[in-house]
């Protein structure tokens, strides 16, 4: 597995990682997407997540907001040449 690890967080211990995801959050961005439904003919729009963005809980002024989902559905702590990494997962 290829990791891009320039600009990534580093830690000594997979503690330090799983601290560091655990205080984060992806906030995505929506758009409205068309859809049948169970009617032939009919159809209706439903949220889809398109962009998201990691955010610290612990930047100063942060505000929850409905769609926010934490970083661990998201990411795990990976060892990488002694460091920890907090890896993004892919489906």
């Amino acid at each position: 597995m290829n990791i891009q690890t320039e600009n990534a967080a580093k830690f000594d211990t997979q503690e330090a990682c799983l601290a560091w995801i655990d205080e984060r959050i992806v906030r995505f961005k929506l758009r409205m997407v068309k859809t049948h439904t169970e009617t032939p003919g009919n159809y209706t729009y439903v949220p889809q997540k398109c962009e998201g963005s990691i955010v610290s809980t612990l930047n100063e002024g942060f505000k929850a907001q409905e769609f926010d989902e934490p970083l661990e559905l998201y990411a795990a702590p990976t060892e990488q040449d002694g460091k920890w990494l907090a890896v993004m997962k892919v489906a």
